[in-house]
């Protein structure tokens, strides 16, 4: 049997990269490959339909692609109620919500969603003072509008699933190790990683009853072109630079810790946000 047997997941974000109509699989194509391999159903989405597909055809198996505008501006109506201890209340009705929409139509064909994996990620370096608001809208939206959305629309599925099918939602974020301990000259990309590890603590308390929320912060992958401290600038940066461990880290060393996470294995997990990093967090301690 696999650890996600009967599991419905749903991934998203840096799925991979298509250059000349050749594709090179992300970490999060890597997640769900893991998920598939281990018997879940997986539905993918990205913020580019053409990378999901790619990513879909690479995987294969029990794997779907959707495809969500998660930019576009949504719309929605309110609703004057009364609940059940006489208060009056308000419930927001989503008219056009491509998020709400993408998640109703995986309810619909598989009739629940067990997990949620979030990674969109998108990099770019400047200093704070110049960095304008171009720039700024440009992370913020690539790095925090599409997890904001997701998670909006699959509240209350989690919640539903918990009262009448008795199951445990799973939800994990990908942040990055500069979302706790910053980076210069990135000082924006820092500050919205590190809005998913208050995402993460947040919503943990908000979910607690029917879904686990975590996050898995990543220190820099081997191929990444970073420059370290200026006595040891290095074409690569690689994490044996922190002598703390002795190889490069890449999608494979992130993955396992995601899908644990996801796993039933995590069920008194909740609000963590844990570094895979090879141990640079114990030198950024000190």
């Amino acid at each position: 049997m696999g650890k996600f047997d009967g599991k419905i997941a749903l991934v998203g974000g840096n799925l991979g990269k298509l250059k000349k109509d050749t594709f090179k699989i992300g970490l999060g194509g890597v997640i769900a490959k893991k998920i598939v391999e281990q018997g879940g159903q997986v539905c993918l989405v990205d913020t580019d339909f053409a990378i999901t597909k790619a990513c879909a055809e690479m995987i294969g198996g029990s794997v779907k692609a959707y495809e969500c505008d998660f930019f576009t501006e949504r719309v929605y109506e309110t609703e004057a109620y009364v609940d059940d201890r006489g208060r009056d209340k308000t419930n927001v009705i989503w008219t056009k919500a491509p998020a709400h929409e993408l998640v109703q139509s995986i309810i619909k064909e598989f009739n629940k969603l067990d997990i949620l994996i979030t990674n969109f990620d998108k990099f770019e370096q400047a200093r704070i003072d110049q960095t304008d608001d171009e720039l700024y809208d440009y992370l913020r939206d690539q790095n925090t509008l599409p997890v904001f959305h997701l998670i909006s629309a699959v509240r209350d599925v989690m919640s539903t699933q918990k009262k009448t099918k008795g199951t445990y939602g799973k939800i994990v974020f990908i942040t990055n190790i500069v979302g706790k301990a910053g980076m210069s000259f990135a000082t924006m990309y820092s500050a919205f990683k590190g809005s998913l590890v208050g995402l993460t603590k947040c919503l943990a308390k908000e979910f607690g009853t029917f879904a686990n929320v975590n996050a898995v912060a990543m220190g820099p992958l081997s191929e990444k072109k970073m420059q370290g401290p200026k006595d040891r600038i290095k074409k690569n940066y690689l994490l044996t630079q922190t002598a703390c461990c002795d190889k490069d880290l890449t999608f494979q060393d992130i993955a396992p810790l995601a899908t644990f996470l996801a796993s039933d294995d995590a069920i008194a997990i909740n609000g963590q946000v844990m570094n895979v990093d090879g141990g640079m967090w114990l030198k950024l301690e000190a």
